[in-house]
């Protein structure tokens, strides 16, 4: 096999793969199609975006320094606007404001 062939192939299937992966979402999740798998991950996947930034902004810290009270200052104000807004939009920026503006200062 040639070079030119083989690169052929690879743009075929290349377009092949970028076709199907693009048309599966709409195959499977048709309007009139109710399914369960994607009302899960609608529900759960808020809550998994905010354990993700509690790990990420817990995982490096060190806990015998000043900072730890922006942290639990900043996830206070996430729980809080999470509590009492229920927009996790919302409850996700406002914690990563604070916490970045308590960092850069």
């Amino acid at each position: 096999m040639n070079e030119l062939d083989y690169l052929i192939i690879v743009i075929i299937v290349m377009a092949l793969s970028t076709y199907f992966t693009r048309l599966i979402p709409f195959v499977l999740f048709s309007p009139g199609r109710e399914s369960s798998i994607l009302n899960y991950v609608a529900k759960s996947t808020p809550p998994m975006v905010m354990m993700i930034l509690v790990v990420y902004m817990l995982k490096d810290m060190n806990y015998y320094s000043y900072e730890l009270v922006f942290t639990f200052t900043a996830i206070a104000v996430t729980i809080g606007f999470q509590v009492f807004k229920r927009n996790a939009l919302l409850s996700i920026v406002a914690g990563t404001a604070v916490y970045m503006f308590f960092v850069q200062i």
